[in-house]
């Protein structure tokens, strides 16, 4: 699996699916739309029905990660973005909310409604009897997991991306690493 195409499945963890533009559907219209005014960028739905909506912003002249949030937005709605200064954000996806009463969260309200369910999560990084760390997934069905390495001085050296198979072990080498930190699983993509 190529690192670009599983960074952007968990950049979607919170809707835990690979996103496209579109929401899904061929054809389907899309609801949800950004639009600056300023120097301040916001979401707007359109449409009559909860959207949950995966975003990335990429600063100008970074060669960094993009950012990438989830928001679930309320029908007819308008969202102010978190990202200040120079930089393009744009929808991912566009998907329903999980349910008809308008998803996890309340965005004019976050403390009210339900809490999100945690994403499943399936493997975790468990040390070895020789100072090694392996990833195990306790699912049964194959999962990619994320996990980062550390200098001794705690700077990232990056990430690197493993396929684990239903009830499998994968040693982590260490490459250099002091530490290394487990990040995320999602279903292995087809």
């Amino acid at each position: 699996m190529k690192p670009a195409k599983f960074f952007a499945v968990l950049a979607a963890l919170g809707g835990l699916a690979a996103f496209t533009p579109s929401s899904g559907n061929a054809g389907a219209p899309e609801c949800v739309r950004t639009y600056a005014q300023g120097h301040s960028e916001f979401l707007v739905n359109a449409c009559d029905t909860c959207r949950r909506v995966a975003i990335t912003h990429r600063r100008y002249g970074s060669n960094g990660s993009p950012a990438m949030r989830t928001y679930d937005l309320q029908p007819k709605s308008k969202f102010p973005l978190p990202f200040k200064g120079a930089g393009r954000s744009r929808v991912t996806s566009d998907v329903p909310c999980r349910d008809e009463a308008g998803g996890g969260q309340d965005l004019l309200n976050p403390g009210k409604g339900r809490r999100e369910e945690a994403p499943k999560t399936c493997v975790s990084l468990q040390s070895t009897a020789r100072n090694g760390v392996v990833l195990v997934n306790q699912c049964g069905g194959c999962r990619a997991a994320a996990v980062v390495r550390y200098a001794a001085n705690g700077q990232s050296m990056g990430r690197e991306f493993f396929k684990v198979l239903g009830r499998g072990v994968v040693p982590v080498p260490a490459k250099g690493a002091a530490k290394v930190g487990y990040l995320a699983d999602v279903d292995c993509p087809s």
